[in-house]
């Protein structure tokens, strides 16, 4: 759905050129988390949990990246699936959906994390200070594409 979010312009056709290179893009990223967990994990003094999220999120990307890879390519040769999705994502309702559900899902994230600073300050303050920063990230990047999409709109 982000995808779909981020890679959707007027020329659909386009949009699935552009969604296909951003699938190798995951692809690659997928592929050096394998590589660093083959070459480098195996001698380093990583905890078993660091070494499983390496393998968990290698594994997880390069899955998503096929999947919508192998998605992209079935629409790009396939003429009538194409129309069809097309139809489907240009809908006005869809795409008040996925705007609402994002927007859902950005307070409720925010929230937790809000609550989870003061859980996580007296057990374990680097986690707070991690928080704390998606969170000053997170406000960083709404006031300042808010402002971006004031000039535009």
């Amino acid at each position: 759905m982000l995808i779909k979010l981020f890679f959707t312009s007027e020329d659909y056709e386009k949009s699935l050129r552009q969604r296909r290179l951003a699938a190798l893009a995951f692809l690659g990223v997928g592929l050096v988390g394998f590589a660093c967990y083959f070459l480098l994990v195996p001698g380093s003094t990583l905890s078993d949990y660091a070494q499983g999220f390496y393998l968990g999120a290698a594994s997880g990307i390069t899955a998503g990246a096929v999947i919508l890879l192998g998605r992209v390519q079935y629409l790009l040769t396939h003429p009538a699936a194409q129309k069809k999705a097309r139809i489907r994502e240009t809908d006005e309702r869809e795409r008040a959906i996925v705007r609402s559900a994002f927007q859902t899902a950005g307070v409720v994230t925010f929230f937790t994390a809000a609550g989870a600073l003061f859980v996580v300050l007296p057990i374990y303050p680097q986690a707070f200070y991690a928080l704390f920063a998606v969170m000053v990230l997170y406000s960083l990047a709404f006031l300042i594409s808010a402002q971006i999409l004031e000039k535009r709109l």
